[in-house]
């Protein structure tokens, strides 16, 4: 879209020399693209402004606000070539100052207040449509791929158990009489000393019986328990 053919030709607005410079100036690029809505808000903001130009009538206003439009249309028309952080910054400067501008002419009554009014909030509504834009394409989400790893079990440490040794139970058919006799005496008398058994037993010798008990203790059919130097016994 030719942005200043359309405001050269299309629009009655008085041909003044800043719109004559500025035509004449940009005419090597003024084939840029813009966006419909962006280029609907950049008209609507320049129709106004070059009216609103022509009712101050103050001279040094007029200069200054001649100034302003031209350098709001270079950073503009920078921008679209260009697109980068510099000029998008440089453009919001130059709409910021324009828009001061016009509320300095307006306080100080030096032009058509309704005409300046209604410029400025164009002006306004030019610089809200762009930050939002700009906006808009910094907060477009990117699609961020997740990945989730899993951590490994830990391996649990095997303890080793220590083999249970069970002495085995030998047969009661098999004990001899001595043997058969210390047995039973022990299961009469749970927790006998050693001469509990020796003195229940005198016809047999201290030896006999000692060998006895040790014997029925290693093959499993008494338990020994020594708590000091006392030893006790009792049937499994």
């Amino acid at each position: 879209m030719l942005i200043f053919y359309i405001l050269f030709f299309r629009f009655d607005i008085p041909h003044s020399p800043i719109v004559i410079y500025l035509f004449f100036r940009y005419k090597g690029i003024i084939n840029i693209q813009m966006a419909a809505e962006r280029q609907k808000l950049f008209i609507g903001m320049m129709t106004p402004l070059f009216r609103a130009q022509e009712s101050v009538t103050d001279l040094f206003f007029k200069n200054r606000l001649n100034k302003e439009i031209e350098r709001a249309i270079d950073k503009h028309v920078q921008h679209q070539a260009s697109p980068s952080q510099e000029s998008r910054d440089e453009y919001i400067r130059a709409l910021k100052d324009l828009d001061k501008v016009l509320q300095e002419i307006i306080y100080l009554e030096k032009g058509d207040a309704i005409q300046l009014a209604f410029s400025q909030e164009q002006v306004l509504r030019c610089l809200y449509g762009f930050l939002q834009d700009t906006r808009t394409i910094k907060q477009t989400p990117t699609k961020t791929e997740v990945v989730v790893k899993l951590a490994e079990p830990t391996p649990r440490p095997v303890i080793a158990s220590e083999p249970i040794i069970q002495k085995p139970i030998g047969n009661k058919g098999r004990l001899t009489e001595t043997q058969n006799n210390i047995l039973e005496f022990v299961r009469r008398e749970p927790d006998c000393r050693t001469k509990d058994v020796i003195g229940q037993f005198s016809a047999l010798s201290q030896r006999t019986v000692k060998r006895g008990l040790k014997e029925l203790n290693e093959d499993g059919w008494v338990i020994k328990r020594s708590d000091g130097v006392a030893v006790y016994y009792s049937a499994v």
